[in-house]
């Protein structure tokens, strides 16, 4: 399943299914199914040097009892120039957004090679909601139903929400464009088909773009929560944002700021929301 990606990892001697493991922490999970409990695998797409990152994630993972695993492979420095010219075809994209991208791939390369039932994918800069747990375990028994390969959306990234979530009568809600991929469950049937297309085709995208683009020509499902419970800290304004050049030279408190306020008219008045399969 696409070679490139073997070679490389063989080259640097850490293959991504040998990728690095945190304990579980310190702190205890909530009454009932832990997060552990409804997913095979925790896994978080990070970069070794954003150490204030890493130790938000060891936190925020201790905070819920969650073991995990991180994706460390493929930081923008050490990608060899034949993987890059394998997988991307010519593009607009930086190396840190390929460097994403591959990160990614690896996350659906670890479902399929361990044959995983499901995997959660997490970002570096996740912001868990209080109820998490609750809220992903009754998602993950909606799921057990579905038949077709799926992707689950967590977050309200850039302050989308699915359109008549409030309104569902189970948690998930089916349709709608990923906003960002900083939190997700993906399926390993969905993760067996893109890593398929990975075979016959290169990549334009970054990692929310090439999701939205490529599950859609697969029909590969998405799903969306009634209540999401993930925010993405470099868009709340926890951390700076490392891929999007705009939002960093507004800085930080600019961020904070209209995210609290975007938030706040939505729960007031409404508005910026996608449309679902269901609105």
């Amino acid at each position: 399943m696409t070679p490139n990606l073997e070679a490389v990892n063989r080259a640097d001697g850490a293959a991504v299914s040998g990728a690095e493991r945190s304990a579980k922490g310190g702190g205890s999970a909530p009454a009932g199914q832990g997060v552990n409990d409804v997913v095979d695998a925790v896994l978080i797409v990070g970069v070794r040097s954003f150490h204030d990152r890493i130790a938000h994630i060891e936190a925020e993972m201790a905070r819920f009892g969650i073991a995990f695993e991180w994706i460390f492979d493929f930081d923008p420095q050490t990608i060899p120039p034949e993987l890059i010219e394998k997988t991307f075809a010519p593009s607009d994209m930086r190396i840190t957004h390929q460097s994403a991208v591959l990160k990614h791939i690896a996350s659906w390369r670890i479902c399929v090679e361990r044959n995983y039932r499901r995997v959660l994918v997490f970002e570096d800069d996740v912001v868990l909601a209080p109820n998490f747990v609750a809220v992903l375990a009754q998602a993950m028994r909606e799921a057990d139903a579905l038949t077709a390969p799926y992707l689950l959306y967590l977050g309200c990234g850039h302050n989308r929400y699915a359109a008549g979530a409030a309104r569902s009568p189970t948690m998930l809600v089916p349709g709608g464009p990923l906003p960002a991929a900083e939190a997700m469950v993906l399926d390993h049937a969905s993760c067996v088909m893109r890593m398929d297309w990975l075979d016959r085709n290169r990549v334009t995208r970054p990692p929310d773009w090439l999701l939205r683009e490529l599950d859609a020509e697969l029909g590969i499902a998405h799903y969306w929560l009634r209540e999401p419970v993930v925010e993405q800290g470099s868009m709340n304004g926890k951390f700076a944002s490392v891929l999007d050049e705009k939002r960093r030279g507004r800085g930080r408190l600019y961020a904070w700021l209209r995210f609290r306020w975007d938030r706040w008219r939505h729960r007031a008045v409404g508005g910026r929301t996608v449309p679902t399969d269901q609105a």
